[in-house]
């Protein structure tokens, strides 16, 4: 079997210390321009392989739907707001809130992850190979520097199931690390509505190794009431060649001190001002803080005729809120979360294998205090007797252990199988620490689960390809939604994992300048995890199973360049059919066949961009169809599209570099919807979204 190619470079990512760190673009300028700033460098040939299916696997060989984001389009001219910016080119992936830093943006791919009230759910989320997901299926995205990013690759469907606790795929996300070094230097982004960013960098390379340490302050008073972000990150990713085999280090620290959130709008408020903040919102000041650190380091080496991989990192995280409604909205927790990743991988003839262990551990101290009408720290409601402010005091562990084989088979020079199997056992503790009444509502929830995954291309001509895919995944609830709708603490004993069985068609290949990626897919889910609200509480959201729901799809992507090089066209359409098949309410209502709520039906991206040497535009614009704001569908929000330009240049004079920019988004001033809360109380379902805003930035390097 003649010798397949390896990527040396493995997606894996640990960070975050937080701390608040005065003038740092000047010091880290300072401490890079000493270090490393004239040692010369040899760039890697490229290798168009993916990772995020673990299995590190040409695209051509792959039977699967996956999209990659170079960094050019998930940075250039970007505000760095959060993921959708870049993500929005990807078919399949709809994205929501990027204007509610304490919501976080909502990610889902083909549904799955829409039902999430704040940050991202049922897909599995990487940053340089490290999880940003824990091990009850939550995401946090506030500690990725989104302007600094090298690649993004997104798999959509089936494979997800190789990672365990995901029914909707993967995003795995590269950050630079310094390999092709930028040099030393800064810059500063403004905009509209006050947005600033004040960014530092110190990038080298030598012929063994090398580092990228970044930094930036971003300050956003926002386009709505209550709406301010304040957040420093630091990130440090730095590799090393050694004799034995290659090393990987990763540090992250966050501070976000301040995030207000202004809450969703009834119809009514919206149309009479966008920009207002919901009431309560503004009655209680609602807002959340966060600090994280994240440590990390990989491994790979050979050993014997394979490669042996090996990770480990550590997060910690502290955070606080306040949510927009009275009774128990301020929520506090700490948390721990630590894995061990172990991987061997290895040619066995026409077959490379790879079989490996995760262990991760989740450990949060969580409480809820209760706030009253009166703006009193009580549980109790104004005139009633005391009951005192804490209504929750509880230590969660979530465990999970994952053991997964994936093979590679060349079957012949026009075939490849593609398999794999995992295991996982995921056990979810409560211990009680307020024990209300005298009452140890402690307790413990373990789930076993098996996914498996098939897949076959067909290279039916030179440059085309063909597959199937087929997959079984299964989806905790996560400690949020297993909130007890009684309104005590420990669990809901009525909440189960939801499972879902995946197939997928696809064709793709490059016919001349143009490439294709078409995709047809189905999946049925059984205990679909779905949000609701309770009229008598005040205004927590929980959770239960729908039943089953089936979704299904057609995603193409067409990208084709010019002649000569300079124009670049991209489309990228989705159409899907998202449904109940069974699910009859809290209330009793019967709701099959309704569609799945917050999921529009169609959306179509297109983007003309033009390069030529030092200088760049782009014009992008998507269109969202309508959807609907509660399971019943008597809500629904219009169709929406929003039109951007961006443009800049670069001069270089010596050894420095000056990037200069600018980006107007929204052009048309199209009046549209953020983010949209599924089945909300009151009629309070909308989010809105800015005008027309303008964007400038420089950036000035000392290159090496």
């Amino acid at each position: 079997m003649a010798a397949r190619s390896r990527d040396r470079r493995c997606p894996g990512q640990l960070a975050i210390v937080c701390a608040r760190w005065p003038a740092f673009a000047v010091a880290l300028l300072h401490a890079g321009a000493t270090a490393g700033a004239e040692v010369p460098h040899t760039l890697d040939p490229i290798t168009v392989t993916v990772t995020a299916p673990r299995l590190e696997v040409p695209l051509s060989d792959l039977p699967a739907a996956v999209d990659r984001v170079d960094r050019e389009d998930a940075t250039r001219a970007r505000q760095g707001l959060q993921l959708d910016e870049a993500l929005n080119r990807v078919p399949g992936l709809f994205a929501q809130n990027r204007y509610n830093f304490a919501q976080d943006v909502r990610l889902s791919i083909r549904g799955f992850g829409a039902r999430a009230p704040f940050g991202i759910r049922g897909l599995r989320l990487l940053q340089d190979g490290i999880p940003e997901t824990t091990p009850d299926g939550q995401s946090q995205v506030d500690a990725i520097d989104l302007l600094n990013i090298d690649s993004i690759e997104v798999l959509r469907g089936p494979n997800a199931a190789l990672y365990g606790n995901a029914t909707g795929g993967v995003i795995a996300i590269g950050t630079l690390d310094g390999s092709d070094p930028r040099g030393h230097g800064a810059g500063l982004l403004a905009g509209s509505h006050g947005f600033r960013r004040i960014e530092g960098v110190s990038e080298a390379a030598a012929q063994t190794g090398s580092w990228s340490l970044t930094a930036h302050e971003l300050r956003y008073p926002g386009y709505r009431e209550q709406a301010r972000a304040e957040k420093r990150l630091l990130r440090l990713h730095a590799q090393q060649s050694l004799e034995a085999g290659d090393l990987r280090l990763h540090l992250r620290v966050l501070d976000a001190p301040l995030t207000e959130d202004p809450g969703a709008l009834t119809r009514s408020e919206l149309d009479a001002d966008r920009r207002t903040a919901a009431p309560l919102a503004r009655v209680l000041d609602s807002r959340q803080s966060a600090e994280q650190l994240t440590l990390g380091a990989q491994w790979r080496q050979r050993a014997g005729a394979g490669e042996l991989r090996l990770g480990a990192f550590v997060t910690r995280r502290d955070y606080a809120q306040q949510l927009p409604f009275f009774g128990s909205s301020q929520v506090a927790y700490e948390r721990r979360f630590e894995g061990l990743h172990l991987g061997y991988e290895r040619d066995l003839g026409p077959t490379r294998a790879l079989i490996g262990f995760d262990l991760e551990g989740q450990r949060d101290d969580r409480t809820r205090h209760c706030i009253n009408a009166a703006l009193e720290p009580s549980c109790a409601p104004p005139g009633q007797p005391e009951t005192g402010p804490l209504a929750l005091d509880q230590r969660e562990r979530a465990r999970s252990r994952g053991v997964f084989l994936q093979t590679d088979t060349l079957l012949g020079s026009d075939w490849n199988l593609v398999l794999g199997a995992r295991h996982d056992r995921i056990r979810f503790g409560i211990d009680d620490h307020l024990r209300a009444g005298g009452e140890d509502l402690s307790g413990s929830r373990v789930f076993d689960e098996t996914s498996i995954s098939a897949g076959l291309v067909w290279h039916w001509r030179p440059g085309h390809r063909a597959f199937a895919n087929a997959a079984s995944a299964f989806e905790t609830p996560t400690f949020t939604e297993f909130a007890n709708p009684a309104g005590t603490g420990g669990f809901n004993p009525d909440l189960d994992p939801q499972q879902a069985h995946n197939v997928e068609l696809g064709l793709r290949g490059d016919a001349g300048r143009l490439s294709y990626d078409l995709t047809l897919y189905s999946a049925r889910v059984r205990d679909e995890l779905v949000p609701f609200e309770l009229d008598s509480d005040d205004g927590r959201t929980y959770f239960s199973n729908a039943g089953r729901t089936a979704r299904d799809g057609i995603e193409l992507g067409l990208e084709w360049h010019s002649p000569g090089g300079p124009w670049r066209l991209r489309s990228a359409l989705a159409l899907n059919d998202f449904r109940y098949r069974e699910f009859t309410d809290a209330a009793g209502a019967d709701q099959r066949g309704n569609r799945l709520p917050g999921l529009p039906r169609q959306q179509w991206f297109l983007e003309a961009a033009w390069s030529d040497g030092p200088a760049f535009f782009a014009v992008d614009a998507l269109y969202t169809g309508r959807r609907n704001a509660d399971d019943a569908n008597r809500v629904t929000v219009g169709s929406q599209t929003t039109v951007n330009l961006r443009a800049g240049r670069h001069w270089d004079r010596g050894a420095l570099r000056t990037e200069g920019f600018l980006a107007l988004n929204n052009v048309f001033d199209a009046r549209t919807i953020d983010n949209v809360r599924i089945n909300a109380r009151f009629g309070r379902y909308f989010e809105p979204a800015p005008g027309r805003t303008l964007l400038a930035g420089v950036r000035v390097y000392a290159r090496p």
